[in-house]
């Protein structure tokens, strides 16, 4: 039980990984402009025929940043 509920989805985690092409950006002086820009699969795995990804992931932590603020003044208040 444990394999199926552990080990094979980071397994998978981990293969989606190495197949997808990831670029982090990041910076100590202003948050905003850290980021995870995910793009699966690799840009030398697509065909010619259609270059898109099939699935792309773009984080700021920004954003994040305001949703934490949110949930703290919904709480302190």
């Amino acid at each position: 039980m444990f394999k199926l509920l552990f080990v094979y989805p980071v397994v998978a985690l981990i293969i989606f990984w190495l197949a997808s092409d990831t670029e982090v950006g990041a910076s100590v002086y202003v948050l905003e402009d850290n980021y995870i820009k995910l793009e699966f699969p690799k840009e030398s795995l697509r065909s010619a025929d259609n270059p898109d990804p099939w699935y792309s992931l773009y984080w700021n932590a920004g954003s994040a940043r305001e949703g934490l603020n949110k949930i703290n003044d919904a709480v302190v208040k």
